[in-house]
Order: C-alpha cells, then structure tokens, then sequence
C-alpha cells in the first residue's frame, strides 16, 4: 500500500517512499512514550482537584518536588530525542 506512494529518485535512480517503517516506528514509539504520561497526569488531575481537605503544606511540597524531578527528567529524554530526529531529518534530507 505504501509502495504506491514515491516522490524522488536516488543515484542509482531507485524510487524513495515518502514515509519509510523507521518513521512509522519512530512516531508508534513516541505514542508509546506519551501515552506513559496518563498516569502521572491523572494523579496530578486528582491532586489538584481535591478540595475538601484541609491543606497538608509538607506534603504538597515533597508531592511537588517529586513531580518537578520526573517531568525534568522527561523533559530532558524528549529534548534528546527531538534533537536525534533532527539530525535524523538532515542526514535524510542530505541524501536524497
């Protein structure tokens, strides 16, 4: 189905597809990563939703330091990994 799809022609003037499996893994991967984060969300939802109890200061603060250090974390890998599809996007587009 995909095999259809072309625009280009290499050197050796094979066909280039458009989307090629590594770009399918690539976003299946970041879906993946992302859908790691429903979790994590839901409990900041509830954390913040919850009104009806006094206000524990010590508490929301070690909550809040260790939700600050697993979304820098985060951050972090995900940054890596925009910077690799970038040099990825460039060498692709260099060869073509």
């Amino acid at each position: 189905m995909m095999d259809s799809i072309k625009t280009g022609i290499t050197k050796n003037k094979q066909p280039i597809k458009e989307i090629s499996y590594q770009d399918i893994h690539e976003i299946s991967d970041l879906l993946e990563r992302l859908s790691s984060w429903e979790q994590p969300l839901k409990i900041l939802d509830d954390f913040f939703s919850e009104k009806s109890n006094p206000v524990n200061k010590k508490k929301i603060v070690k909550e809040y330091h260790a939700f600050h250090f697993e979304f820098g974390n985060s951050i972090q890998r995900i940054e890596g990994q925009i910077e690799e599809s970038e040099k990825g996007v460039k060498k692709r587009t260099m060869i073509s």
